[in-house]
């Protein structure tokens, strides 16, 4: 586990790539072991992702209030997000020999976790106005906004973190994307809780 100093300093890496500036990567760990650690981006994603859960379920979630236990309920949304954010990662590692990224993957793979991690940081106020006003038009539209700056900034990340290859990081960007919404769907019909 990195200590806070490493990961102000990826995550300042990050937030240059997706500034647009391709020398963040000189703040990433690109050692085999930086590579390993990158995944303890997870934990450090949690405490905002459990903020999102708990915006979500305050907000009405879908859950017959007493059919299901809050352990059950927060454990669906916890295994859903880990699951989206590991299986793109997982099908990245299998195909990149295959696509020609061997040499991209490390720097791919660093990248976008420490994004990740930053980016679900970044969006700690937007679930904290969920939880406050709950759900209406205007948290709706900020919810838009929301989704379409963080998919732009993964888009922008990627771009970077590729060295400039556009096409790779809109579909790298989309397999995420549809790897998140498989990942909630299977979750939901093995927990049968709901989570969208």
């Amino acid at each position: 586990m990195p200590n806070f100093s490493e990961i102000v300093r990826y995550f300042s890496g990050a937030f240059l790539l997706m500034a647009g500036k391709p020398e963040g990567l000189r703040r990433l760990d690109l050692s085999a072991d930086g590579f390993w650690q990158s995944f303890a981006s997870v934990i450090v994603a949690m405490p905002p992702l459990a903020l999102s859960w708990l915006a979500y379920e305050l907000s009405g979630g879908h859950a017959p209030t007493g059919e299901r236990s809050g352990v059950v309920i927060y454990g669906a949304h916890a295994f859903a997000d880990i699951l989206a954010w590991l299986l793109p990662v997982f099908i990245l590692m299998i195909v990149a020999r295959r696509i020609g990224y061997s040499k991209k993957i490390v720097p791919l793979v660093v990248a976008f976790n420490w994004g990740g991690a930053l980016l679900s940081w970044a969006v700690v106020p937007y679930w904290v106005v969920i939880i406050l006003f709950g759900p209406n038009e205007a948290t709706a539209l900020l919810g838009l906004l929301v989704t379409i700056a963080t998919v732009t900034l993964t888009v922008r990340l990627l771009y970077f973190a590729l060295g400039r290859d556009f096409p790779a990081a809109v579909a790298i960007t989309v397999m995420m994307v549809v790897a998140y919404l498989m990942s909630y769907g299977a979750v939901m019909d093995v927990t049968g809780v709901p989570l969208v």
